[in-house]
């Protein structure tokens, strides 16, 4: 039986909740940490968590803080990543596709990790009218968010998680500040890579859905809908940092053994016609 992961994303999803969540549910952050060894970053850094509720409800609070500045990124101030507080470090595509051939992993884990920096990138290059060798990431390129997207994959390889699926994701209003100014939410690149998933429009303001959480689901997850029938083993949660009155600032993640495998298997025209499934990979 496989071991199978389903997000749960009704608060929506970034990176560090993710990471964040994977700790609560029992990821050894150390191996991580040493995992990623001495990547090439910009920046030093270090991986911190706090132990937090939200409406009561216990979660990991994760954090890529910068050893040189004395605030630190997590998800959105307002919610989800802070687009603005790194937007003067430039890191190319092929910078980061570097780094993930350095990853300390399984190969299975270094196809994932150079996966989703490909599917950010290509949205990245889209909004900006670019190739993926000329462009340079101001919010991709920040040292928080290559950590967040690297170590969520080295974490998926040693917890030894084979699936993953993501609820349906939901679309909030707004504006995010952007290193090139306000921008709608969501923020050009998210709404590029939610092209051809299941979403759903909810009454919130601000960001729920970051680049690097929609890069997470589009290119990890066999399936955005429903979880499939599995023997659940644990639930995590991640926090943002954002108090919301209405809904508690988490992401949720379902560890279970699959029991079926044929359920995240093709798509079958009547699962596309009824929605109620889509595969982000096409």
């Amino acid at each position: 039986m496989a071991k199978h992961l389903h997000i749960d994303p009704f608060s929506g999803i970034a990176g560090d909740m993710f990471l964040g969540a994977l700790v609560d549910l029992g990821l050894d952050l150390n191996a991580v940490r040493a995992a990623l060894g001495d990547l090439p970053v910009q920046r030093p850094y270090r991986i911190t968590t706090d132990r937090v509720e939200r409406h009561g409800i216990g979660a990991v609070d994760l954090k890529v803080v910068l050893e040189d500045e004395d605030h630190h990124h997590h998800a959105d101030h307002d919610h989800s990543h802070s687009h603005d507080h790194h937007h003067h470090h430039h890191t190319g595509y092929r910078e980061i596709m570097a780094m993930v051939e350095q990853l300390d992993t399984s190969p299975r884990g270094r196809q994932r990790a150079g996966e989703v920096v490909t599917v950010l990138a290509e949205a990245e290059a889209r909004v900006h009218g670019k190739t993926l060798d000329d462009i340079h990431f101001h919010e991709v390129g920040a040292v928080d968010s290559i950590v967040d997207m690297l170590g969520s994959v080295v974490a998926l390889e040693l917890m030894e998680i084979d699936t993953l699926s993501c609820g349906v994701l939901p679309i909030s209003s707004g504006f995010v500040k952007c290193a090139h100014g306000l921008m709608p939410v969501p923020a050009p690149a998210t709404a590029y890579l939610l092209q051809d998933l299941p979403t759903l429009g909810v009454d919130r303001r601000g960001e729920l859905i970051t680049p690097t959480g929609a890069a997470l689901v589009k290119a990890l997850c066999d399936r955005v809908g429903p979880p499939p029938a599995m023997t659940m083993l644990g639930v995590g949660y991640g926090a943002g940092d954002r108090t919301d009155p209405k809904v508690p600032n988490l992401l949720r993640l379902f560890l279970g053994q699959s029991l079926d495998t044929g359920d995240l298997g093709p798509l079958t025209p009547e699962d596309a016609a009824s929605n109620t499934h889509a595969s982000p990979r096409g």
